[in-house]
């Protein structure tokens, strides 16, 4: 697959602004940019958002409805 191939089924399954609006995904520009600045490789920057989605589920059962 060519980068310019990548890049447009990248945009296509993540067109989460149509669906929950842009802020959501300037969170998600941020998380990245933060697993970034923290320097982690691959592995432990998908560790980290692993952690961040099973603590998010387990508070799920505290956030407001």
């Amino acid at each position: 697959m060519t980068r310019e191939e990548y890049l447009e089924v990248f945009k296509r399954e993540n067109n989460v602004s149509d669906l929950f609006g842009a802020d959501f995904a300037k969170v998600g520009t941020e998380i990245v940019d933060l697993l970034k600045e923290k320097d982690l490789t691959h592995d432990q920057a998908y560790a980290s958002l692993q952690y961040a989605y099973n603590l998010i589920k387990y508070e799920s059962n505290f956030l407001k409805l």
